[in-house]
């Protein structure tokens, strides 16, 4: 029968911790620390991460760092003196991240970090296995399952001790109206249980003891039920809905979805681990159940097998989007992560050692080496979108001799590459590296675009160097944006219209937004064909015929005297002071704006952004016979 601990022995077992991580818990103790008093100092969470970013990035690899070094020391007998040569260089590795952050942090800095911490965790599962790497197999899984084991009670516990106090203090709060106690107070307190005595809590259960789990044969039989009950009929149930999937796209002969990529990667991944669980009971000669032990050997082969297929299209879904589309850090990401997982699984399947540290090492190799260089994930980015953009202006002549040098011959861009264009210039904004484009520009950007300015200011700034053969509808409706607004409406919408002096009404909608055009409903009169058409350069809606104009509305002159009525008139507008009356050689037309939105830059000059009319017809010659068709 278990003894329960005394509070001497917890106090014994706290210290040994302490003396075993004493970095370790320094570092998650200030981390926890920086965090309270950035609560305590700041309001909103995005500020308080932001000023105290760095520190917090820092400390919280620093935890991992001294955790691995203290971790390898331990195992390996390092000399005091030795190991505390270890923990100095992993002091100064600590102090050359946190002072080469910059102080204002942004995607590619948030990214790296995500790398440094998987390749960190991944360390910790190998690392006092490092010099034997061949063997020892059984020692480190039993290793990560203890640590894994460990890290969910630790989780258990202090969720337990943070209610529990949590509950004291409200209680307390509320019987004696104290009303000493508010939501900051709460959260503080769970950093501190979840950053301190969760990391102590976890840091005891670590197996100090690592050559006895060679030995070591027990086999949790809660993992066998979850792996047989839980994680085959998961990758059964996966398996099923990818491959109908992937014979759908087949007879469609369909690009495949986004999503696929993430549904195939987690598909790998709950394999994986599955392996992973199940490997001492693969191992086992002297099975107690040798019929279970050989139809988990045949569902890992079995399992690589039918991974391959979808493998196969999560590379056609990426590389597909990649060639459309470039390098972004997500590509890379999945691209790199599918080479990973067609290695491993070729390794595992081929190899008779099957040795699974080597999957835990490769992955955090990967990880690492993502993280910098020219072969990085960052650089590789922006080489692709660096090229995609020079391509974009080389194809429409705004590129002389490797300067962007605006053309008002060059053809305008398709709407395809204006797409493009957008999400091009938005990569470089969004990471603050419009350095990479600099070399393109006879205009110096750090001193064109401001730190201040906000992303839509930066890339009206960027294409207004381009020139107007570039400027499409995406950049326009950023201009209107940023400009002053106005709406008008009629006072009234009339139920029943009078069209006497007209023989026909026509409703139409005008959206920049939604990119609707007028053009897109065709007004069939009888052989002929009537289309409307807004004409944005001149403010003008015209009826046309084929490429004859029949009748020609001039908006300017209405939207001023709008605008200038705006500034007094705050109910709707009177039916007849939003209307226009124009004739050509064969109609009368009306036209009626029922809404209106107009944009007014700072030039004067407006712009219609969307409106709501009804245009009224008078055929001067015989009527046609009338249909519309959209």
């Amino acid at each position: 029968m278990s003894k329960w601990p005394s509070f001497r022995d917890l106090i014994i077992q706290r210290n040994n911790t302490l003396s075993r991580y004493p970095f370790a818990m320094l570092s998650a103790a200030l981390g926890a620390v920086v965090l309270v008093v950035a609560i305590q100092q700041q309001t909103d969470l995005r500020t308080h991460i932001n000023t105290h970013g760095q520190s917090l990035m820092a400390l919280t690899l620093g935890v991992l760092i001294f955790l691995i070094v203290d971790l390898y020391a331990e195992r390996n007998q390092v000399a005091a003196s030795r190991k505390l040569v270890f923990e100095m260089l992993a002091f100064a590795v600590v102090i050359t991240y946190y002072l080469l952050l910059p102080k204002e942090l942004t995607y590619k800095n948030y990214l790296r970090f995500i790398l440094f911490f998987v390749t960190g965790l991944l360390m910790i599962s190998y690392i006092p296995f490092v010099k034997s790497l061949a063997g020892e197999v059984n020692a480190f899984w039993q290793f990560n399952l203890a640590i894994t084991l460990r890290f969910i009670t630790s989780l258990l516990y202090s969720s337990l001790l943070f209610g529990g106090i949590a509950l004291a203090l409200f209680a307390t709060d509320y019987l004696f109206n104290l009303q000493i106690v508010s939501p900051k107070l709460y959260i503080q307190l769970a950093i501190f249980v979840f950053g301190i005595a969760n990391a102590l809590f976890f840091f005891s259960g670590i197996p100090k003891n690592v050559d006895s789990l060679e030995t070591k044969e027990d086999y949790p039989t809660i993992l066998h039920f979850f792996v047989e009950l839980v994680l085959i009929p998961l990758v059964f149930i996966y398996l099923s809905i990818l491959y109908i999937y992937g014979v759908v796209i087949l007879v469609r002969m369909e690009l495949p979805k986004g999503l696929v990529t993430y549904l195939v990667i987690i598909f790998a991944g709950i394999g994986m681990i599955t392996f992973l669980i199940v490997y001492p009971i693969r191992q086992q000669k002297n099975s107690s159940n040798p019929k279970k032990t050989r139809r988990l050997q045949r569902y890992h082969r079995n399992f690589s097998l039918s991974l391959f297929p979808l493998l196969a299209l999560l590379f056609w879904g990426v590389g597909k989007r990649i060639q459309d589309y470039g390098f972004t850090e997500l590509r890379y990401l999945i691209l790199v992560l599918a080479i990973w997982l067609t290695g491993i699984h070729l390794y595992l399947l081929i190899s008779k050692a099957k040795n699974i540290k080597f999957t835990t090492i490769s992955l955090s190799i990967v990880c690492l080496l993502s993280s910098f260089g020219p072969w990085g994930v960052f650089m590789t980015s922006v080489r692709s979108q660096t090229h995609r953009f020079t391509q974009i202006m080389q194809e429409h002549q705004l590129l002389k001799q490797g300067v962007i040098t605006p053309n008002p011959q060059a053809t305008k861009l398709s709407p395809k590459d204006q797409q493009n264009l957008q999400s091009i210039l938005t990569f470089f904004i969004k990471r603050n590296n419009l350095d990479h484009l600099q070399p393109l520009f006879t205009n110096n950007l750090d001193s064109l675009i401001k730190k201040s300015d906000s992303e839509e200011q930066k890339i009206i700034k960027l294409y207004a160097l381009l020139g107007e053969n570039v400027t499409g509808e995406y950049v326009t409706n950023l201009i209107d944006a940023s400009t002053r607004q106005f709406y008008f409406q009629t006072a009234y919408t009339e139920p029943v219209r009078d069209i006497k002096g007209y023989d026909y009404i026509l409703k139409f909608n005008y959206n920049t937004q939604k990119l609707r055009k007028p053009n897109e409903a065709i007004h069939q009169l009888d052989k002929k064909e009537i289309r409307i058409e807004l004409d944005h350069s001149l403010n003008r809606l015209l009826l046309l015929e084929k490429k004859d104009t029949l009748v020609n509305f001039i908006l300017n002159p209405l939207l001023k005297k709008l605008i200038e009525k705006a500034k007094s008139q705050k109910e709707g507008m009177p039916n007849a002071e939003m209307q226009l009356i124009e004739e050509g050689k064969s109609y009368k037309a009306k036209l009626q704006f029922l809404q209106l939105k107009v944009a007014q830059r700072q030039n004067g000059q407006s712009r219609i952004q969307s409106f709501k009319a009804e245009l009224m017809l008078h055929f001067k010659k015989p009527k046609p016979k009338f249909t519309n068709r959209f």
